[in-house]
């Protein structure tokens, strides 16, 4: 009997071992043609050449007063920025002077809406801020935040005071 499943063993495992080939000399068709690289047809991309054609948008109107207040709610949120940022302890001054810089020229869209008394309020804001910003020239240890923080609130409420969107209506550009 031994003998007997000895050799019924051999035989099924022969016939496994002869499957197992056989799947692993063939393989399946939709498997080989997944690894099998095909050339391409230089005709077919040589004829066929796709060409974009723009779209023209129209461009959006903005009124003035929207813009005048858009500009100032941009104009708020840089003096937030910047008094939880200047001079901190790891504090170099790039952060202060691009959100000085963004101010000015968020200020100078401002003025850009504006005509008359108004105008000329943002412009001597501008010269000031760009006043502020030579500050930045100077060594770190040499900067004087103190003085800085103090001429920026006194220009933010000068700011808040003269030139809120409501307060220059009359002084927009048409």
């Amino acid at each position: 009997m031994l003998i007997r499943s000895g050799r019924l063993n051999r035989f099924i495992w022969g016939v496994v071992l002869v499957f197992f080939c056989s799947t692993l000399l063939t393989g399946c068709a939709s498997f080989r043609r997944k690894f099998v690289r095909h050339s391409r047809d230089k005709e077919q991309k040589q004829d066929f050449m796709p060409v974009l054609v723009p779209v023209e948008y129209k461009r959006v109107e903005v009124p003035p007063l929207e813009a005048y207040r858009s500009h100032y709610a941009m104009v708020k949120a840089y003096f937030t920025d910047i008094y939880s940022t200047i001079g901190g302890k790891d504090s170099s001054g790039k952060r202060e002077q691009y959100l000085l810089n963004q101010i000015v020229v968020h200020l100078e869209g401002m003025g850009a809406e504006l005509t008359g008394a108004r105008k000329t309020d943002i412009a001597s804001v501008v010269v000031h801020l760009k006043d502020l910003l030579k500050e930045f020239d100077k060594p770190v240890a040499m900067r004087r935040y103190d003085m800085l923080n103090g001429s920026l609130r006194g220009i933010e409420t000068d700011i808040r005071r003269k030139l809120k969107p409501d307060m220059v209506k009359e002084f927009i550009v048409p």
